[in-house]
């Protein structure tokens, strides 16, 4: 059973963009924080992402694939951070080790491993106060 609990402060009011390659995979993170309340946008890429928010998508967290084709989820969390202060961002991926451990000393994102545990995704937006 998840944990799609009222103590959740984005939902029903927060806009997350998923930024994920995998088609199934996007669908399926969709699917799931849609069923908990969340609104959702998704895109396929950071260059489909970067198309959203330059037509007015404000969303409140972003959830991006490290590993994406083109521009990186690494280079996407930056353009986020410079263009919409106050987002949360939580990287997602299988990789580990010095390259995410570096961005996230010099960057507020939190971190998730792939393959990912939609429980720690829904606990980790839980405990956002992002509004």
């Amino acid at each position: 059973m998840l944990a799609c609990g009222l103590n959740h402060p984005l939902r029903n009011a927060g806009l997350v963009l998923i930024v994920e390659d995998e088609r199934m995979s996007r669908k399926a993170m969709g699917k799931l924080l849609r069923s908990c309340g969340y609104r959702t946008i998704t895109a396929g890429s950071g260059e489909e992402a970067v198309r959203m928010m330059e037509s007015d998508a404000s969303p409140d967290v972003a959830l991006l694939d490290v590993d994406l084709p083109g521009m990186s989820g690494l280079e996407l969390a930056e353009r986020l951070e410079a263009s919409k202060p106050g987002i949360f961002t939580v990287l997602i991926t299988a990789a580990g080790g010095e390259r995410i451990a570096s961005f996230m000393r010099d960057h507020s994102v939190a971190y998730l491993r792939k393959p990912l545990d939609f429980e720690d995704l829904l606990c980790l937006l839980g405990e956002t106060q992002v509004r």
